[in-house]
């Protein structure tokens, strides 16, 4: 089976709240096809320590289950998915246990046994998601920021909406403690295009 055209280009597990807002603002404005995952509508978070377990639902895994669940919006050719495909998993550090669980997470140790290795890839934000918008100078004092910076909801359109390039051009200034400018670039290279 082999689709061409706008298939599915990542999945995207996210933390809480915030990085739903935030993915979701990116999907709809650059009209990416992505699936984001997010626990109870990201009113529960998932946390670096339960990711194992969030990759090892039956929608995801084994592969066979992951095929079946995704096949009418994967590129798959020969039986194997496009390895442009990539499953994103942006998690803050600061809740985990101890330095080895948050490397595991950041190096990709945690994952060397699962089958989609090589399409997963961590994005962290080190202390958490506030801090790294804070040092990038993106103001966010309360969680209801968000919906401000990453409007989803047309009432917000008009107030501090950021620019996803200039999002992505302020994250490189703070790429030392994450790795979110990855996870940009990503969604800008793979944004949908309309010609007229």
């Amino acid at each position: 089976m082999y689709y061409k055209g706008n298939y599915l280009k990542a999945i995207v597990i996210v933390h809480g709240k915030s990085e739903l807002q935030m993915c979701d603002f990116i999907k709809k404005n650059l009209r990416l096809k992505i699936d984001i995952i997010s626990k109870n509508k990201g009113k529960n978070s998932i946390q670096i320590s339960s990711v194992m377990k969030r990759l090892e639902g039956k929608d995801i895994n084994p592969s066979s289950n992951f095929i079946n669940t995704y096949k009418d919006d994967l590129e798959i050719k020969d039986n194997k998915i496009n390895n442009d495909f990539k499953i994103f998993i942006i998690m803050d550090t600061d809740d985990c246990k101890n330095d080895e669980e948050k490397n595991n997470f950041i190096y990709k140790n945690m994952f060397k046994n699962h089958w989609a290795y090589n399409y997963i890839v961590p994005i962290y934000n080190n202390d958490n998601l506030e801090c790294v918008l804070n040092k990038a100078k993106i103001k966010v004092e309360k969680k209801k920021d968000y919906i401000k910076i990453f409007p989803t909801d047309k009432k917000y359109i008009k107030s501090d909406t950021i620019q996803i390039e200039e999002f992505y051009q302020k994250l490189l200034k703070v790429k030392n403690i994450s790795n979110m400018h990855i996870f940009i670039k990503f969604c800008l290279d793979n944004k949908l295009i309309i010609h007229k």
